[in-house]
């Protein structure tokens, strides 16, 4: 016993000076709580109805039409996927009008956020984001080992705008290998106007800086100055545009991200491409999903609708509790309170999960999922005035 504890430790030894510290410092990324945890550490899985604000996903669900015809692939699970995706990147081809050699699907967009680090960026390299923005981009940042250079959106809009870009870059006379810019930027829900980007791409094409543009949230934007990133490729080779079907297509459970790009970046995405990837029941769904859009124009329009009603009932809280939120062009809201984790749980204890922006670099807000039905969003705001009355 006393010798296998010797080799135990030897052996542990033998891993830390194998495994990168990095690897095992990396800050993981925090996903919001799920359902069954809140049931199981809160509720000690007593019958109570939860209802889950936090990831931004679509609450109105899978199409029944859809779910349907999934159904009947189950019989097919024992196959391997097809590697070639061969019938997805046609619809997407056919769907979104680019080429499908200019397409690369990956498990969620994350997925490809992580590859796309892996063929671009080196030790040492720059990667500029206005700030706070989407987790992932900073954790694989510290991955590879890049330098991270940020700049504050500021209130009360936290609107990014070519002229910040612009000031802050033209103090760096290094290469910036990638520019970020999530429009809409989570946590904030806030955007750039297409102008402002166009003149961020021609700037970055003229310093060979390659411009990342995550569009995951493009179809909740109700403003008419908005960019289409796709719009935007054939002039600019230096754009990646990244989609997701995990918001408005309600199928992130089943992880569908797409990067649309230059024949070259794709053709180095798709080579490191991990063997089936996308499962069969992702390539399905999502070929369903682009083939009965028109299902999803209502539940957008919902959802825009709740926004405006969640204005309303934040504007009245506002005065009462010193409270404010930012504008957002997505399906989320960010609300600054007094103590965000403390709010986060509280309203855990009333069966309400959101997100404390603090895990966003986004200090003392909550960040709300902004659901399409009416019901969820009045729960929220009786819930959450009794929890600031408690407070």
């Amino acid at each position: 016993f006393i010798k296998m504890n010797t080799k135990l430790n030897n052996f542990e030894e033998y891993l830390k000076n194998t495994i990168e510290d990095k690897f095992i410092s990396l800050n993981r990324y925090k996903a919001g709580k799920p359902i069954e945890e809140i049931k199981r550490e809160i509720f000690k899985n007593k019958k109570v109805k939860i209802l889950k604000l936090a990831s931004n996903e679509n609450l109105t669900g899978v199409d029944k039409t859809i779910l349907k015809q999934l159904q009947k692939e189950l019989k097919n699970i024992y196959y391997y996927p097809d590697d070639s995706l061969y019938y997805l990147l046609n619809e997407l081809e056919g769907f979104y009008k680019i080429k499908k050699e200019n397409i690369v699907v990956g498990n969620g967009a994350v997925e490809l956020i992580r590859y796309i680090y892996q063929i671009l960026v080196k030790k040492g390299d720059k990667i500029f984001i206005p700030h706070p923005s989407f987790a992932i981009y900073y954790i694989d940042a510290n991955l590879f080992e890049a330098q991270l250079i940020t700049y504050n959106l500021m209130p009360p809009d936290f609107q990014i705008k070519y002229e910040d870009i612009k000031n802050n870059l033209d103090k760096i006379d290094d290469p910036i290998k990638l520019l970020i810019i999530c429009s809409p930027n989570n946590p904030t829900g806030s955007i750039i106007f297409k102008n402002d980007l166009e003149k961020v791409l021609n700037y970055a094409l003229n310093r060979n800086i390659i411009v990342i543009l995550d569009e995951a949230y493009f179809e909740f934007v109700d403003n008419e100055n908005y960019h289409n990133g796709l719009e935007l490729l054939k002039e600019y080779p230096n754009l990646i545009v990244l989609r997701t079907f995990s918001k408005v297509f309600a199928l992130a459970g089943l992880r569908i991200g797409i990067a649309f790009t230059n024949q070259y970046i794709s053709k180095a995405l798709n080579n490191i491409r991990l063997p089936f990837n996308v499962n069969t029941l992702a390539q399905k769904a999502t070929i369903l999903a682009l083939k009965n859009y028109n299902t999803f124009v209502d539940k957008i329009k919902s959802i825009i609708n709740q926004k405006y009603f969640l204005y309303s009932k934040l504007d009245q809280l506002k005065k009462e509790f010193n409270i404010d939120y930012i504008k957002t062009y997505s399906n989320f809201i960010a609300i600054r309170v007094k103590d965000a984790n403390k709010v986060f749980n509280e309203l855990l204890l009333e069966g309400i999960i959101v997100r404390p922006a603090s895990d966003m670099n986004l200090g003392d807000y909550i960040r709300v999922t902004i659901s399409p039905f009416k019901s969820h969003n009045e729960l929220f705001i009786k819930k959450f005035k009794k929890v600031l009355k408690k407070i």
